[in-house]
């Protein structure tokens, strides 16, 4: 059998992976945690024109960081784009 061609392995594929998801209550501790901080922050006598604005920044900072984790990169990069402008 001169000139037959010998067959090639291919490696079995990895199952596809699944998203992780956060935990209902560690989702609730996330959420409860904003109204705590603004509650512990008014009582340490920081005004409120201060405490919504650093909670909302927060916020932002968070959902930015979940949308990067989750592989959202193009998401990302178009709401980076939005808010910075196009400087081509």
């Amino acid at each position: 059998m001169s000139g037959s061609v010998s067959p090639r392995l291919v490696p079995a594929s990895e199952p596809a992976r699944e998203q992780a998801r956060p935990s209902l209550p560690l989702t609730f501790a996330l959420i409860a945690a904003f109204p705590v901080l603004g509650t512990v922050l008014a009582l340490a006598s920081m005004p409120t024109s201060e405490i919504i604005p650093l909670l909302g920044y927060c916020a932002a900072i968070g959902v930015g960081t979940v949308i990067v984790a989750n592989g959202g990169r193009r998401l990302a990069a178009g709401l980076a784009t939005l808010f910075l402008g196009n400087n081509q």
